[in-house]
């Protein structure tokens, strides 16, 4: 266990949130970051559903950029059953709907007897002492620090190393929450190429079958496939106890022209 702790991203404020520096953005000025909005709505949906379950599918779409400032959610138990738990929140500016998400949450079951295949690749995390708060490799490199970022910008197989991340001010971020937010950085692993980020994502989505042990969680790309400027891509989440997740973006080329209505 570290004992590293980054600033928050969120602080209550009435009925709904209201977002503080270290949420912010990088595609636009004046706009919340993809791990911050995750993590927000996993911290919210984890602590109003997911007593006692395991969280286990995760999925967001973020379809119009979150402003910085004041944030309401709203939340929506669809189906509470023996053996599954369905929930959904979605985050309100301007009266309208900007991001959505679902949690499936599961039920312990007894470990099934049988054997069946599974990849013996393990990533590695950094050996000790501790890395930065969010760290990248290349290949067989070691973890740089997030400080020098050309030094990502090459073609080979990228992972990252993230630790203390958090959500709410004064509140204790859930392992669940603190891996959604990682998540959100799986177009940075798999979308980092010799021109920088190659693509934006427009949605993340998060498969674990236990949480994160500590707050130290890793991604590692798995596949990374591209076609007229639209994405599709995969990464392995990981800590020191092996890997425990996978996660998925599609995205479209940061270049690409773009078509279709310029508002909705």
């Amino acid at each position: 266990m570290t004992t590293l702790e980054v600033p928050a991203q969120f602080a209550r404020s009435g009925g709904g949130f209201d977002s503080l520096p270290a949420a912010e953005g990088r595609w636009a000025p004046g706009t919340l970051s993809g791990p911050a909005i995750a993590g927000l709505l996993a911290q919210v949906l984890d602590t109003e559903f997911g007593e006692g379950l395991v969280g286990t599918r995760w999925h967001c779409d973020i379809f119009r950029m979150v402003a910085s400032g004041h944030l309401d959610v709203r939340t929506r138990l669809v189906r509470s059953g023996r053996r599954i738990r369905v929930a959904e929140a979605e985050i309100i500016q301007n009266d309208k709907t900007v991001v959505r998400a679902a949690v499936t949450f599961y039920h312990r079951a007894p470990q099934p007897d049988g054997v069946v295949w599974s990849d013996p690749h393990v990533p590695a995390p950094p050996p000790p002492p501790e890395a930065p708060r969010l760290a990248m490799a290349s290949g067989a490199g070691a973890y740089v620090s997030s400080d020098t970022p050309e030094q990502w910008a090459n073609a080979e197989r990228k992972r990252v190393w993230t630790r203390g991340w958090r959500v709410l001010d004064g509140e204790e971020t859930t392992p669940f929450a603190r891996a959604a937010m990682v998540s959100d950085c799986t177009n940075l692993v798999t979308g980092m190429g010799t021109g920088g980020v190659e693509t934006i994502n427009g949605d993340v989505s998060m498969a674990i079958a236990r949480a994160p042990r500590g707050d130290e969680i890793g991604l590692e790309a798995d596949q990374f496939v591209i076609v007229d400027g639209i994405s599709i891509s995969s990464a392995s989440m990981f800590d020191r106890d092996g890997r425990f997740g996978v996660c998925t973006v599609t995205g479209v080329a940061t270049g690409a022209a773009v078509h279709g209505p310029t508002s909705s």
